[in-house]
């Protein structure tokens, strides 16, 4: 969806417009924007530098920029109060709030999250999984590649279950929930245990 990886087959369409071979770099102009698995800061920077470089492409208007870091400011009130701390200095989960700030300092219409979870503490994950409900509040498209069904489920209107680059279930997060097979393959690794 982001163009990160060239499709073998079928196609991605967005509003109706075939986007399949749409590079990574247009696909953000269309509104798709990617929150990447692992680090996405600048680690030698300090979170409000982090923040100015994440809207660098809108650097033309600096009342636009200053608006946005502070809309994203208030999402994040820890990272409020820690503008002028070095990335590097900051918690796994700290950081990963950084890079979510920094992706929605371009108010995407689609929002790509790559294992929110991946690496954090679970006090962590429910900071995160609350901002992202709020971010749902507001009516953000958000799709979540994530591989604790736990976490996907929480916040989750609509699950697809793949397993080997196969398709096993499609439906409504409810429906994957009672389905004990398919939480088995992730708990286990494999089918049915």
């Amino acid at each position: 969806i982001s163009g990160l990886g060239t499709p073998r087959r079928g196609v991605v369409r967005l509003g109706g417009r075939t986007i399949t071979y749409t590079s990574p770099q247009l696909r953000t102009t269309l509104g798709i924007h990617q929150l990447p698995g692992g680090k996405g800061v600048f680690p030698g920077m300090t979170v409000h530098q982090n923040l100015t470089m994440g809207a660098y492409i809108h650097r033309r208007d600096r009342d636009d920029v200053a608006s946005r870091i502070d809309r994203v400011l208030e999402l994040f009130p820890d990272l409020a109060q820690r503008q002028n701390q070095l990335a590097s200095s900051m918690s796994g989960g700290q950081q990963q709030m950084l890079a979510l700030a920094k992706v929605l300092l371009h108010d995407p219409e689609i929002l790509l999250i790559d294992e929110l979870s991946l690496g954090l503490a679970p006090t962590i994950v429910q900071d995160l999984l609350v901002v992202v409900e709020q971010l749902q509040e507001q009516g953000q498209t958000i799709i979540i590649v994530e591989q604790s069904l736990n976490v996907a489920l929480s916040v989750a209107d609509r699950a697809i279950f793949l397993e080997k680059g196969q398709i096993r279930f499609e439906g409504s997060a409810q429906d994957l929930l009672e389905r004990d097979d398919l939480a088995r393959a992730v708990f286990l690794g494999k089918e049915g245990g």
